[in-house]
């Protein structure tokens, strides 16, 4: 969706991380594509040394910190990396600004190809707020299905014409828990779930035509984000929370503090105690607000 971006070179990265030799045949293969410059905004051990020996003409590192063998690297630049108490993407522009860039008002540009399905989209109006129920690979991040529930039926209480859609990514787990949702609201006509995954454009296009949308600290916020919705999020408050939770008068961030992440101890196991305690009411007043500023 991104017309700028010709090739995206994956490195599947888990926990823990894979011994550093396994990614040597991606970097021979970026060398011989003989690129103008390379740039890492990250600074982490992994993209430094992929960036000095990518075989660029400029070999560009944002440092965090320093180690002792970072002067060996064969950078033609480095620079310090910003302040992490800021959205991620300023930061970025911060890095590009230091480099020489003179640009200003960055926006986003996302293109939705013309072939791209258009799966459900005749039963959506502009009065139907997008749900992300479910966080990939963290029990941590999600809101319990019943407060869910509850704040859709305060939601309903104040705006009865209000309607609801909730996806899930293709695995069990997260179509269980939009399925189950469905069955706390009552069946409702005014509650839908989608029929199948969806594909990142087809998301895109979704929530183009949505008022709203509400959901966790995930991937698909940012979408939202960038396809100029406003949105409701739940949050953990944790170290590096300000990089991500979404700033601006559209925007609306719940959070609590979060032990578990504080001292390094999981206390709540598969029920999200901290989450838990952002109340229903809470999450349907700002959606309510929301709803109330002008399209």
């Amino acid at each position: 969706m991104v017309t700028e971006v010709h090739r995206v070179w994956v490195t599947p990265l888990r926990k823990p991380s894979p011994p550093w030799w396994q990614g040597l045949n991606q970097l021979r293969q970026i060398r011989r594509q003989n690129y103008d410059s390379a740039l890492t905004f990250s600074g982490a051990d992994r993209n430094l040394f992929c960036v000095a020996f990518s075989g660029a003409r400029e070999r560009i590192a944002a440092r965090r910190r320093k180690r002792w063998w970072h002067g060996l690297l064969p950078l033609t630049k480095a620079i310090s990396s910003p302040l992490k108490n800021r959205p991620l993407f300023r930061q970025k522009m911060e890095t590009l600004k230091a480099l020489g860039w003179s640009g200003d008002a960055p926006s986003l540009s996302l293109k939705i190809a013309a072939k791209t399905q258009k799966k459900d989209l005749s039963s959506f109006s502009r009065l139907t707020v997008y749900l992300s129920v479910s966080a990939y690979g963290s029990l941590h991040k999600e809101w319990p299905l019943r407060s869910w529930a509850e704040m859709i039926r305060s939601v309903w209480e104040k705006r009865p014409e209000i309607k609801f859609l909730v996806g899930f990514a293709p695995n069990q787990r997260e179509e269980n828990r939009a399925r189950q949702l469905a069955q706390l609201v009552g069946n409702s006509p005014s509650f839908q779930v989608l029929d199948t995954p969806h594909s990142l454009a087809e998301l895109a296009l979704i929530l183009q035509q949505t008022v709203c949308f509400a959901g966790l600290d995930s991937g698909l916020l940012h979408l939202a984000i960038a396809m100029g919705r406003p949105t409701v999020s739940i949050f953990r408050d944790y170290t590096g929370k300000s990089e991500w939770a979404p700033e601006g008068q559209t925007h609306r961030v719940l959070s609590r503090p979060c032990s578990c992440h504080r001292d390094q101890v999981d206390r709540c196991g598969e029920q999200p105690l901290c989450l838990a305690a952002v109340t229903p009411q809470e999450v349907a007043d700002a959606m309510l607000e929301l709803l109330t500023l002008p399209n």
